[in-house]
């Protein structure tokens, strides 16, 4: 499948990854120390919904869209918030994504470490947080760079991997990067975004990922219709290899309220599961 964000912002599948990238911060940020956060497949940082390629297949409507006419609930309020932020008129135009969203969270303290080898984005990232000393984009592919930037200065860290899966076997190699990283940076936290279109591969991802040294995960899964090989994204899943305490909780409070958010049909609905030991 091609997954460039640009063509996707603010679908369902941005709201699932989005709300639970800000719960792992949340929590994260209750320590005063330094934080870092490295991300792999930085994209755009914000996304112009009026866009030709937004355009082109609005699917913010059935996800950011749905999110923020329905009912407020604490679990959606930091994402709202963020949302609102960049549309200060409030009219749905613009996107933030997770650049955009850590930007918005960072302490003094805290560091972001983006990685994007798309040259034109890597452009438009670089020239977006030029003045922020926070923020750090690199102009290099994420996976090579995953072995420089991990154990970061800081001590601990939140490695956000969400690649486009342009090439075949990317989930494998997701499973065999953090694998990777784990062995340098072993308390450190791993976001994992996947598609859900083939149920046996992402088990398989999951059998990888424990073979790779990971001791279990929290994975949180939102689908709006049974999962196609072929076809439309109807699904997605986030994995958190060494999530903070308390993040369980928050998870199965996002998951429980976001079938009625997004108005999913009795096709549609949210889980979490636990892998092996967290």
């Amino acid at each position: 499948m091609n997954y460039r964000h640009v063509y996707h912002a603010g679908n369902h599948a941005d709201v699932l990854k989005h709300a639970a990238l800000l719960a792992v911060l949340a929590r994260m940020m209750r320590k005063e120390s330094p934080l870092a956060v490295i991300e792999t497949h930085a994209g755009l940082g914000v996304y112009d919904l009026a866009s030709a390629e937004a355009q082109r297949s609005p699917e913010w409507r059935e996800g950011i869209g749905c999110l923020m006419e329905a009912a407020p609930l604490p679990c959606f309020a930091p994402l709202v918030t963020a949302v609102r932020g960049i549309n200060p008129d409030g009219l749905m135009r613009f996107y933030p994504g997770s650049p955009a969203l850590v930007a918005g969270v960072l302490r003094d303290q805290d560091r972001y470490a983006g990685c994007e080898l798309h040259p034109e984005d890597a452009a438009v990232l670089k020239a977006r947080y030029s003045a922020d000393r926070r923020m750090h984009i690199h102009a290099r592919d994420g996976w090579e760079a995953l072995g420089a930037l991990v154990p970061p200065p800081e001590k601990r860290g939140l490695v956000l991997i969400d690649p486009p899966y342009e090439q075949p076997g990317e989930l494998a190699r997701g499973a065999r990067a953090i694998g990777a990283a784990l062995a340098r940076f072993g308390h450190g936290v791993f976001l994992w975004w996947r598609p859900l279109k083939d149920l046996q591969a992402l088990e398989r991802a999951d059998s990888e990922l424990l073979a790779q040294g990971a001791k279990g995960g929290l994975e949180a899964r939102l689908w709006l219709g049974p999962p196609t090989p072929q076809g439309r994204l109807l699904g997605s899943s986030v994995m958190l290899v060494n999530p903070p305490f308390g993040l369980e909780e928050d998870l199965r409070a996002l998951c429980a309220a976001l079938p009625e958010a997004l108005g999913l049909n009795s096709l549609g609905g949210a889980s979490v599961q636990v892998l092996g030991r967290i």
